[in-house]
């Protein structure tokens, strides 16, 4: 049955009516604080909804809701996740964002039909490594969180389409992210990365790409092989020179350098054709530079200011 197919209750007292015919329950503004237990009396349930509520803890029965597909417990003050969860191996979608969760069970890894992760606005500091063992994920969250790193086995993410991990502590990125190659948007702007990983450019169906706000000195030439990137932003970094490969980029259509420490561009830019829009606000170009930047970009719209 199609989600939208599926009859949701916004009332526990009268799904309880009829409790065999509920698949979908959303007590979301309930000023719930603990996880009603009445829940468990709906065998049937494939979607749970109990975002902003003031629950700080899930508990391990959560395990008997075997046909859930979709749970959403975001906006509460959860500390931790039962290691039970894991066998709701049905669930596609998780979202457990704005909580104050530290760490995941390890048992995660379990949820191999899991499409969908979101852990955004939390407290983790690491991911254990079972992370790699989703292999139907398709997009994963982590932004707001307080991560140093993410593990190798993040590669085994093959099917990932979408990956945010802004506004963390991430001072490198794992070879392994190079992997992923079905990706069409990956967000790791706000973080202190210095560098990329050198096959930066296996990502070829790559889209839109958010640096901005990182230590990031240079690119890899291997940049240039990203031919699917339409967005580009890469402002307040560390950039001194940027690789020739970049024009290579044919599909790009948004660059934002703005606020690095470049004083000239490859002449390469000039063959992005399609190249609507390039920021390049605070560098260090001088007057003869921006002549030769606007002649070859003829076209592009440029703010210098």
């Amino acid at each position: 049955m199609e989600e939208s197919d599926i009859k949701t209750f916004y009332s526990l007292e009268k799904a309880l009516l009829e409790p065999n015919n509920v698949k979908s329950l959303d007590l979301h503004y309930k000023d719930l604080d603990e996880f009603p237990d009445d829940i468990f009396k709906l065998p049937n349930l494939e979607e749970l909804i109990i975002w902003n509520n003031q629950l700080t803890y899930i508990p391990e029965r959560i395990s008997s809701l075997k046909k859930l597909r979709k749970l959403d417990l975001s906006g509460n003050q959860i500390i931790t996740l039962p290691a039970s969860i894991a066998e709701l191996t049905e669930l596609r979608i998780l979202v457990v964002s704005w909580n104050r969760i530290t760490e995941l069970p390890a048992s995660i890894g379990n949820l191999s039909k899991l499409e969908r992760l979101g852990l955004n606005n939390n407290r983790i500091k690491s991911l254990p490594d079972t992370i790699g063992n989703l292999s139907q994920l398709k997009e994963l969250v982590l932004s707001e969180n307080e991560l140093r790193e993410l593990p190798d086995s993040i590669g085994n993410l093959t099917n990932l389409e979408k990956f945010r991990a802004p506004g963390n502590a991430l001072t490198m990125l794992p070879d392994s992210i190079c992997k992923l190659v079905n990706l069409t948007k990956l967000e790791i702007h706000e973080n202190t990365l210095t560098e990329l990983p050198n096959e930066i450019g296996n990502l070829t169906k790559l889209e839109k790409l958010r640096l901005y706000k990182n230590l990031i000195v240079e690119l890899p030439d291997s940049f240039g092989n990203l031919s699917s990137l339409q967005k580009l932003l890469l402002y307040e970094n560390e950039l001194k020179s940027l690789p020739d490969s970049i024009g290579n980029l044919g599909n790009l259509l948004e660059l934002e350098l703005g606020f690095n420490y470049l004083n000239e561009l490859p002449a390469s830019i000039g063959e992005l054709g399609k190249l609507r829009f390039i920021s390049l606000t605070r560098n260090e170009f001088d007057e003869n530079e921006k002549q030769k930047i606007t002649n070859l970009l003829s076209k592009t719209r440029i703010d210098w200011y």
